[in-house]
């Protein structure tokens, strides 16, 4: 599983990791091994390119984007 998926998918379940993603995403982001594409598509909340990249297809945004319905 790619880094960005796994970092989607636990954005959604952890509300600490939620947390220290809005104080740091590049921190978080960069311990999940995103790529510079992938940070850039998470700052811009490009869901459609996050979608692209991840293969998840259920991305929402809301004030944020995390994957729901994923384990």
């Amino acid at each position: 599983m790619s880094g960005l998926k796994q970092l989607l998918i636990d954005l959604g379940k952890d509300a600490d990791l939620k947390d220290e993603y809005v104080k740091d995403p590049k921190s978080v982001m960069q311990r999940y091994g995103c790529t510079a594409g992938e940070v850039k598509a998470m700052l811009d909340k490009d869901v459609g390119t996050l979608k692209r990249m991840s293969g998840l297809d259920t991305l929402k945004a809301n004030h944020g984007v995390q994957a729901y319905d994923y384990d």
